[in-house]
């Protein structure tokens, strides 16, 4: 047997993990500090300031240079609405889901509504 193969330390089967541990106290920087305390399964919870700064910077990401997107929630059906505009005379490009179809879809609600009270 060769001496210097069997003198080699068995590796711990506790061994702490390699990665370096994210305190929550120290704030999450960065995707790789996420990630990071997720893979340790720390919950991190986030404030409603780095949900909206997220979104913007989502936003800004999607937008091209001569469209803009506008958010709005249709009324009855409580869905959003994405218009993609053109920057320079704010004209209507595309409309996720259509206006139109979500206002048929409130009819027919309400049609459906209307037909179950009837049924009473």
């Amino acid at each position: 047997m060769n001496p210097s193969i069997g003198n080699v330390p068995k590796p711990s089967v506790n061994a702490a993990p390699a990665v370096p541990k994210v305190s929550s106290n120290d704030g999450i920087q960065s995707v790789h500090d996420l990630k990071q305390a997720q893979a340790q399964g720390q919950n991190i919870p986030i404030s409603e300031q780095q949900l909206v700064k997220a979104i913007e910077r989502a936003i800004k990401a999607v937008e091209g240079t001569s469209t803009t997107l506008d958010f709005s929630i249709h009324e009855q059906t409580k869905h959003i609405i994405v218009r993609v505009l053109d920057k320079s005379n704010g004209e209507l490009i595309r409309e996720i889901p259509n206006e139109k179809s979500l206002d048929f879809l409130a009819r027919v609600w309400e049609m459906a509504g209307a037909m179950v009270d009837e049924r009473r």
